[in-house]
């Protein structure tokens, strides 16, 4: 089963690499506990971004909590920055929204910038610029952190156990 979930994976990377570049495209994360389900691409980070909605659905019981991120990570994989919608328990109603830095290997403490309810969407806005400048939007807080990314950086949108929704995903290196 495992062999035909990262066939899937796949598929649906070369889709939607394809597909990000023009319309806003919907990415159905849907898991079972303890899998995963990713988009990995290497992005252009001169002049990059990414716009979704991310909409938790249904949390599963499993060894693993319930996640959702959008995250970048520089080629030599020393720096990170990642929104993460991570469900505390299988049956809360809620999941906690956090922003998370990793700098030349050193993971800072996550940061809690709000919650989004089962079936709630949680608008995301981020841009890069120069590898190193950062904005970003999601809900209603803003933020320009600064992180040394490159000007490659890989790009993953991932889930695992649960159903999450990616809506109206689209992104772009200009």
């Amino acid at each position: 089963m495992t062999r035909y979930g990262i066939f899937a994976g796949l598929i649906v990377s070369c889709f939607l690499a394809t597909a990000a570049n023009s319309a806003p495209i919907t990415y159905g994360c849907d898991t079972p506990a303890d899998r995963f389900s990713a988009i990995e691409q290497n992005v252009d980070l001169k002049n990059f971004s990414i716009k979704t909605n991310i909409q938790p659905n249904e949390f599963r019981k499993g060894k693993y909590s319930p996640l959702a991120q959008i995250y970048f990570e520089s080629m030599d994989e020393k720096s990170r920055w990642a929104v993460q919608v991570i469900a505390p328990d299988y049956k809360s109603k809620t999941a906690l929204v956090f922003l998370n830095m990793t700098v030349d290997g050193k993971t800072d403490e996550p940061f809690l910038i709000g919650n989004v309810n089962i079936g709630q969407r949680l608008p995301i806005e981020v841009s890069v610029t120069n590898g190193d400048k950062i904005k970003f939007r999601i809900g209603e807080m803003d933020g320009n952190p600064e992180l040394k990314l490159g000007s490659q950086a890989k790009l993953n949108i991932i889930c695992s156990t649960g159903d999450f929704v990616f809506s109206d995903l689209e992104w772009s290196s200009k």
